[in-house]
């Protein structure tokens, strides 16, 4: 379980002069005045030449459709490259034209390398977190300017690298020099795309331009101009791959499976575009958000099992295609996603030894997550270890599974804390409560239902006091199980000799 404000209103253009019409006009009086001098000479024709002429249609102007609710902050980075600052300015520029957006330039430049060099991504993905955060901002453009055109990156104050579309230091959008509308469109709807919507009024706002943006951007995926080079043309696929899975995100339920399937042809488009000499770890990022877009089509699904079998095959071809020695995040971050989506499968299939397998999967990033370099992050994993311990510890009716459960839950409780964390805290003090209920029920009154007790009703009070509704539904059926059992054994004690239960005693 897991400034706002804006734009003043432009003032209309004035209406333009079109010079196929004027010289249309001018040959039509110049005939009329020939005709008039031979007719009625010059006194008509100088009575001609002043007579008003009718008035013209005037064209209806466009005008710019105002944002509604609080627009986007972007920051716009100095780009590594621009020696004159002009390609900045005109991302600026065209970023600012959007009424959603409020653009502020960041003279600072950040600057990527290589993208399997672990110190350096790790270094420039906190400086422009800290940079987003910093300009209390939701997204930051930062990159490079070249010969071929822009290569340019997106970051937001968060780094929540398992969520589906992410974008991160690892989605480039490369665009050529020449910023037309459809390139201009493409930065456009990735940056709603990445954007973070941190109030409701955000989130109708993404509502209300994502499905337009997402249009506007598909026939341009579908088939970039060859004007374009291999991994201009790549990225344009992985960008409208993003922006289709935040699409269907937001649309009509009736369309959501719809625009899913855009995004994970758009992700393979991409992967055919991918040349020999290109390293393995590019495809296993592709198969990364495959993967990431089958699972969250899968949670939207009345039949999850064969959307998750396909994302488990995409996620274990990630792992094997992502070097965790230079890339330790990304593949410590597959199999995360690999180990849940087999717990999830297990849940609905009831297959026990998809659980061996998850459980050995989120074990293995904690060669990379570590207690005290990432303790958030080692306790989140350790959770996820926690609940699969505890089905499969039910599965099986081993108290020892069950016993690994539990200390499991002790040891994240001492990271997330009710003060600091209180919804993360609640959460795992619901899984301590199921796992101490399963352990009492499978060795026969092991007294630790008070115990199991006083956790699920600590976490029904938080997520309750939250407005976590779904949490707290579940938090209070598993508090009801727990009651329900401790007032049956206490009835048995009271009521009903031992004998009662002995035939031979009968």
């Amino acid at each position: 379980m897991r400034g706002a404000g804006t734009k003043p209103a432009q003032p209309e253009p004035e209406a333009e002069v079109h010079p196929p019409l004027a010289e249309a006009e001018a040959t039509a009086t110049a005939a009329a005045v020939g005709a008039e001098a031979r007719s009625s000479g010059l006194l008509d024709l100088l009575v001609s030449l002043f007579k008003p002429k009718p008035a013209q249609p005037q064209r209806p102007v466009p005008v710019p459709i105002p944002a509604e609710g609080p627009a986007f902050t972007i920051l716009v980075a100095a780009l590594s490259g621009d020696a004159d600052g002009q390609a900045a300015t005109q991302l600026n520029q065209i970023l600012n034209a959007r009424p959603a957006f409020k653009v502020k330039a960041v003279p600072r430049i950040y600057q990527l390398d290589r993208l399997d060099d672990p110190a350096q991504v790790a270094g420039i993905s906190l400086n422009t977190r800290h940079a987003v955060a910093e300009e209390d901002a939701d997204l930051l453009v930062w990159g490079e300017f070249g010969k071929d055109g822009y290569r340019l990156r997106l970051a937001t104050a968060s780094n929540d690298d398992e969520r589906a579309a992410f974008f991160g230091t690892t989605t480039r959008i490369e665009l050529p020099v020449e910023l037309g509308e459809g390139p201009s469109n493409l930065l456009y709807a990735a940056c709603l795309a990445a954007v973070e919507v941190p109030t409701e009024a955000h989130r109708n706002s993404i509502r209300r331009l994502m499905p337009a943006a997402a249009a506007q951007l598909e026939s341009l995926a579908a088939k970039p101009p060859v004007q374009m080079s291999m991994g201009q043309q790549r990225s344009c696929q992985m960008v409208f791959g993003h922006v289709a899975t935040i699409n269907a995100m937001v649309v009509p339920p009736e369309e959501t499976d719809l625009w899913f399937d855009k995004a994970i042809n758009a992700y393979r488009q991409a992967q055919r575009r991918l040349a020999r000499t290109d390293p393995s770890w590019e495809s296993g990022l592709i198969h990364k958000h495959i993967g990431a877009v089958l699972s969250a089509k899968a949670e939207r699904s009345k039949e999850p099992a064969p959307l998750l079998e396909e994302a488990i095959k995409e996620w274990r071809q990630a792992v094997e295609c992502l070097p965790r020695a230079l890339m330790p995040q990304e593949w410590a971050s597959a199999q995360v996603r690999l180990g849940v989506a087999l717990y999830r499968l297990d849940l609905k299939t009831g297959q026990t030894e998809l659980l061996r397998e998850s459980v050995q999967a989120l074990q293995a990033t904690l060669q990379v997550y570590s207690r005290t370099e990432t303790p958030q992050r080692w306790a989140e994993v350790m959770h996820n270890i926690a609940q699969v311990l505890e089905v499969y510890g039910d599965q099986l009716k081993s108290t020892e599974v069950l016993k690994r459960s539990i200390d499991a839950c002790h040891s994240v409780l001492e990271i997330r804390t009710r003060e600091r964390v209180p919804l993360a805290w609640a959460a795992t003090q619901n899984t301590l409560g199921s796992a101490l209920f399963l352990l009492d029920r499978h060795s026969t009154g092991a007294g630790h239902l008070a115990e199991a007790e006083e956790a699920l009703a600590g976490a029904l009070e938080v997520f309750q006091t939250h407005g976590a509704k779904g949490p707290a539904k579940v938090a209070a059926k598993n508090l009801g199980h727990v009651r329900k059992l401790a007032e049956t054994r206490k009835t048995r004690q009271v009521v009903e000799p031992h004998w009662l239960d002995d035939p031979d005693t009968k």
